[in-house]
């Protein structure tokens, strides 16, 4: 088995020389690294080019404010390995992570691999949380429905843990550019949709996150990310047999946050994404709430305080005593 590692980059410089090797230090090797420099202007392609020239195979493509979605469909085009990994330019593997992969699905007829990670935060330099695993043993052969309910349980999508079997994604396309802020759940479902996927508890990657600069946050808004749910739901209601109501929950939940966490400048369009799913009665509150929305921050938030903590898809590490 072939593993080809895409990883879009735009100004990474800082965290590439880590990434790459991360890659280099697998167990089992990497047949092939396409990496799709999308207009970076600090070091990052110098970089990449000495890490090929010290015998990483290394393929570099140029992108161009292609954005996530496209700067990985660009590398997945020129991949030829049997299985895509994917990695962001500043997240990292752990040494087994693709001999994990290859011991898990390399007996089964699975199109897509998704595995735990664990999330380091560059504010105080440490590992803080973990994904939230549904099972303690790695497990294969799960159909579309399975990872929909276990998506909504636990929230398992770590992108740079998560490996599609080529032929697949030549068969169903690959990230979706229109879906900014959902790409990777739409991809997700798209792919499994008939067929079967493993699922790994044991982290093996780590996610770098409150990254300001990582190039897949760079141009998805909060609002992207707010509707990120509801419209995958849209798009994927008849192949998930997803009933309206819970299609209208998640207009509605985007139809509250919008109030109080989105830009007035994107409101209008997440309005108009939601709105034709709300029922009446829910229209005439959010009428009223629209219109004095300092009144409804302050009932959600009494709401909040009286429901108390709700449950997070992550698992907590303290610090090191």
């Amino acid at each position: 088995m072939k593993f080809s590692c895409v990883i879009p980059c735009y100004n990474a410089a800082r965290w590439l020389p880590e990434t790459l090797d991360s890659i280099a230090q697998q167990t089992y090797p990497v047949h092939e690294i396409v990496v799709t420099d999308d207009g970076s202007t600090d070091d990052s392609v110098a970089i990449l080019e000495a890490a090929r020239d010290g015998g990483l195979p290394i393929h570099i493509l140029k992108g161009g404010g292609l954005g996530p979605a496209g700067a990985r469909n660009l590398a997945i085009e020129k991949c030829t390995g049997d299985w895509v990994a994917f990695l962001d330019a500043d997240d990292w593997w752990r040494p087994d992570h693709l001999q994990r992969i290859y011991d898990l699905v390399s007996p089964t007829d699975d199109v897509v691999y998704l595995a735990a990670a664990e999330h380091f935060s560059i504010n105080v330099n440490r590992i803080v949380s973990r994904s939230d695993a549904p099972f303690k043993e790695p497990k294969s052969g799960m159909n579309h429905f399975k990872y929909w309910q276990l998506y909504k349980d636990h929230g398992i999508l770590e992108l740079s843990s998560m490996a599609v079997k080529r032929s697949r994604l030549v068969e169903g396309g690959g990230f979706d550019p229109a879906m900014r802020g959902a790409e990777d759940l739409e991809l997700m479902m798209r792919m499994v949709v008939d067929h079967t996927w493993s699922y790994d508890p044991t982290p093996s990657s780590v996610y770098r996150c409150n990254n300001p600069e990582s190039h897949s946050r760079k141009g998805t808004t909060n609002a992207d990310c707010l509707v990120a749910n509801l419209r995958t739901l849209i798009k994927l209601q008849k192949e998930y047999h997803i009933d309206s109501g819970e299609i209208r929950g998640s207009a509605r939940t985007v139809m509250s946050k919008m109030i109080t966490d989105v830009e007035p400048g994107d409101r209008p369009w997440v309005k108009d994404l939601a709105w034709p799913h709300l029922s009446k009665k829910q229209k005439a509150i959010f009428k009223v709430a629209i219109a004095a929305p300092w009144a409804y921050a302050g009932l959600n938030r009494l709401r909040q305080k009286l429901k108390g903590n709700q449950y997070r898809p992550r698992q907590v590490v303290p610090p090191a005593s």
